[in-house]
Order: C-alpha cells, then structure tokens, then sequence
C-alpha cells in the first residue's frame, strides 16, 4: 500500500510486529517542501514520535535503516555563522532511547563533483581554522528491535525455498563505505537513490517480507521491493511526491492499481 497521510497518523493505528524492515530516508529539517517545524527541537520531536512507532510495529529481531546527514543552517546576517545541525548523531541518541538496538553504520561516498563547494575561499587563501572540506558522505544508521534469541533463529523461521529466494548475490558489499552517485533525474527534492534502497532491502529482509516507508517520497523504496519480491507500505504527505510515487509503482507494475490507497484524516 501507498497512503497519502502523515506517517504518524496512521502508524498509531497498525499491529505491532508487522514490520521486518524498515528504509527509509527522513525529510530534511529545513527543506522548503516539509517546512512544517518552527524549530529544530520541534523536528527532533517529530523524528522521535514516527520511530517510536516505527518500534512499536517492528517485528522483533528485525531492523530500521535510516539515511540521514547533517544540514547546514543558513546564517541570519553577514554578523552570523551559518550553522551544521548533527542530525544523524541527534538521531541516534533518539533511537536508543526508543530501545533501538545499534547494529552499524553505512558511510555513503558521493563523488566529489556532487558536493557544494564550501572550501573556495580556503583555497584562494589558505588560512587555518577557516578550513571547510566538501561533504561528500551521509549515513545510514542500521538498528534492530531487540529480542531474546539470535538472528539464527530468525532465519530458521523461513521456509528452505524463501531461504533460497532471499540469498544475497555475489558483488554485495564488503565494507560499511558503500560508493555510488546520487539520484539526478528525479522530480523530487531530495531523492533516494535507487541502489541504497536495493542494498538495504536485499540485505536487511526476505521474499515476502513487509517492508515500510514512511516517508516515501518518489516511491523509490516501493519499486525496489517490487523487484525484490518484498510486500511495501509507504506513506506520503506531499500531494506532488505522492502522485509520482502513484505513478512510479504503476509504471512497473500496472496490475496494483489496487495498491494504491489514499487516506485523508483530515476530512
């Protein structure tokens, strides 16, 4: 399912334990298009409120990704610094004291051309303390919903033919430093790369898994489970994202016109 609703409205009302794997990319904090929190601490509040249900509904055993990466606040005046919120760090003190469990972190390498140039003026003059190096990196945060047994017996849960089906391909990942380029064609604001989505569904859940998306933005977390064979749901409360998420999923699969349901809590 695809809904068109603020995550937090509907998750207080699914089951727990029906989530295996949650993929997901929070918006940004000052981005023009969810420009819905006054203050900083009102979007930490948000963060905290949609995982805490995210929690809730986890199966246990069973894991969270989150890409996220530090935001830089624009500065009031030239008398002003301009200042880099720490979100990923902020957030993961969130998610501990949700009871997430911490299980890694995923380092993503953008090429350097992709980055803002923040270090002209360092290289015309050279000056220590004014250095600003270009960021080229964001993280993935990879947390599990503690249980009282071992991944083995998760694993042990499935079926010998799901376990053949779910079996991760040679040319996976060695290393948490995961090197790609960003998403450059799509609509939205701030897309998340197809790839990241396809490395984290493949080896964070099995063939008929359940995997959310609260924040869905251009679908591309839902296109990936299709291919995957995993089972989705995604939420989105932009009009404009959730119609190209609509439109995305009905591209590759025209069958699950269905799918695609739209919840207004408003009306």
């Amino acid at each position: 399912m695809i809904i068109h609703d603020d995550a937090l409205n509907y998750l207080t009302e699914m089951d727990g334990d029906s989530i295996h794997l949650t993929c997901t990319s929070p918006p940004y904090f000052n981005a023009k298009a969810y420009a819905q929190w006054p203050t900083y601490e009102k979007y930490l509040q948000f963060l905290e409120d949609i995982f805490r249900e995210v929690h809730r509904v986890t199966v246990q055993g069973r894991m969270c990704a989150v890409n996220l990466s530090p935001v830089i606040q624009a500065r009031e005046s030239r008398a002003h610094e301009s200042k880099r919120l720490a979100i990923p760090f902020h957030f993961f003190s969130i998610m501990e004291r949700l009871g997430w469990q911490y299980i890694d972190d995923i380092i993503w390498l953008k090429p350097e051309g992709s980055a803002v140039n923040r270090n002209g003026g360092f290289f015309q003059h050279r000056k220590p303390v004014a250095y600003k190096p270009n960021l080229v990196t964001e993280t993935i945060l990879i947390f599990k919903k503690p249980a009282p047994f071992l991944i083995d017996k998760t694993v042990r849960s499935y079926a010998p033919d799901i376990l053949e089906q779910s079996l991760v391909a040679d040319g996976y990942e060695r290393s948490n430093v995961w090197q790609f380029n960003p998403e450059t064609t799509s609509k939205h604001l701030a897309p998340y790369p197809k790839e990241l989505s396809d490395k984290i569904v493949q080896y964070y859940s099995f063939v008929n898994d359940v995997v959310l998306d609260p924040f869905m933005g251009s679908g591309t977390t839902a296109q990936v489970c299709i291919e995957e064979e995993r089972n989705y749901i995604g939420f989105e409360i932009d009009t404009q994202y959730h119609t190209m998420c609509e439109q995305r999923v009905l591209d590759n699969t025209p069958h699950l016109l269905n799918n695609l349901v739209e919840v207004d809590h408003a009306s």
